[in-house]
């Protein structure tokens, strides 16, 4: 009986799924996804989104100077850069500019 590589059965196996996966007979993991609010004016843009657990929100500085107040994120006073925050629970997380009255944004987990 002849015998087969591991090399040679994992080939097979990637083959296999490869075929499988696009005519919905295994699942595949999702890929994580990332949203962008922008920090801009007196606001946040969106106002608000929605992700699934594992995805990430990136937070923009886009236009002025603002701050950034919230679950996994303290930040100073900037006018530049960006801050990727991955959120691992599901739940209602809320962030806000405290230099700007009613500058403030909710991210969605479901």
């Amino acid at each position: 009986m002849p015998t087969t590589s591991p090399l040679t059965r994992t080939a097979v196996a990637v083959g296999i799924a490869a075929l499988l996966a696009p005519a919905g007979l295994i699942a595949v993991a999702d890929a994580a996804s990332t949203k962008t609010i922008k920090l801009q004016g007196k606001q946040f843009s969106p106002r608000s989104v929605t992700i699934k657990k594992g995805d990430k929100v990136k937070f923009r500085w886009a236009g002025g100077t603002h701050n950034l107040i919230g679950p996994k994120a303290n930040l100073g006073a900037r006018s530049s850069g960006a801050k990727t925050i991955t959120f691992t629970a599901k739940g209602t997380y809320r962030y806000t500019c405290t230099l700007h009255d009613n500058m403030t944004t909710k991210v969605s987990v479901r």
